[in-house]
């Protein structure tokens, strides 16, 4: 074993090689959760007994999911520790995670959110236009560039992903645009007749310069995720929607009406740019049995 050193002091000195929206996420969790708790702590003195004692304090005010999440980068940090001989890993705990049912839109609501930012003129408006009909997420929405719509072609071109980081040379969180997540986020979506037409609406009086940004702020610059999310807050408290409702959810609502329409899983996991079929299944599948069900009971009926 190595000399003595702390759980902050590793952490500290310790380089990360992370895509930097992950980056701002180990951050935070070592920010608010591992420093606070494990900071001083020798790192041989973090035993399993410790660490459950972590989880329990954790429990107390997270989603198990987050724990979860926390704890497996906590491990990350231990295994890296234990390679440089500082301590011997402990065995982390195990986390009972229930699979949440995904908030979505009815149909009615729906249609009232769609009349409501259809026809504005309001940027913000316009981001939950998009995301509601073509299923973009937050930050794809808010990198695209007058550019990405092609009215000519009838496509709309995801290329970046504007997101809130962490820069370690500063200690913030600056808003920049990045390539999307994974090579399967970089993808064309065909535009359908009625919102290829409120597409042009809204372009009317855009500035047309291809790089400008297509969603834009009071003072003409880019947007980041807080300015729509508190936009999105606010047009669910003047259409009475559910509370429960987050931006993430026009983009489950979208996939949901897709196949109850009859669209294929591969070209549903196309459009939402998933790195696989399976994901966009182990997301979805409940809507397919819900379909098949149903068509079963047509079949039934005939007999």
């Amino acid at each position: 074993m190595k000399e003595e050193q702390s759980f902050g002091q590793w952490v500290a000195g310790r380089k990360i090689s992370a895509r930097p929206t992950s980056l701002k996420t180990y951050k935070s969790y070592e920010q608010a959760h591992l420093l606070p708790f494990f900071g001083d702590m020798p790192l041989r003195a973090i035993s399993r007994k410790k660490i459950r004692k972590f989880k329990k304090h954790l429990s107390k005010k997270l989603a198990p999911k987050t724990v979860k999440d926390i704890l497996s980068y906590l491990k990350t940090i231990l295994k890296a520790a234990e390679k440089k001989g500082y301590l011997k890993s402990p065995k982390m705990p195990k986390v009972r995670v229930q699979a949440k049912e995904k908030e979505i839109l009815d149909r009615r609501s729906q249609q009232a959110l769609s009349e409501r930012v259809r026809q504005s003129q309001n940027p913000q408006d316009m981001a939950v236009y998009i995301s509601l009909t073509l299923g973009l997420r937050i930050g794809e929405v808010l990198g695209l560039r007058i550019k990405d719509i092609d009215l000519e072609g009838g496509v709309l071109r995801v290329r970046k992903n504007r997101q809130r980081v962490y820069d370690p040379q500063t200690s913030r969180y600056p808003v920049v645009s990045l390539s999307p997540k994974t090579k399967s986020s970089i993808r064309d979506i065909p535009l359908a007749a009625s919102v290829k037409a409120v597409l042009a609406h809204f372009l009317e009086n855009r500035d047309h310069r291809p790089k400008k940004p297509l969603i834009t702020g009071k003072n003409g610059r880019p947007c980041d995720t807080r300015t729509v999310q508190r936009h999105f807050a606010g047009l669910k408290k003047e259409l009475g929607l559910s509370p429960k409702l987050t931006f993430h959810s026009l983009r489950h609502s979208f996939a949901t009406r897709a196949l109850e329409a009859g669209a294929e899983m591969n070209t549903l996991s196309a459009f939402l740019g998933h790195a696989s079929v399976s994901f966009t299944l182990s997301r979805y599948g409940h809507c397919v049995t819900a379909q098949k069900r149903e068509q079963m009971e047509k079949i039934a009926s005939c007999f």
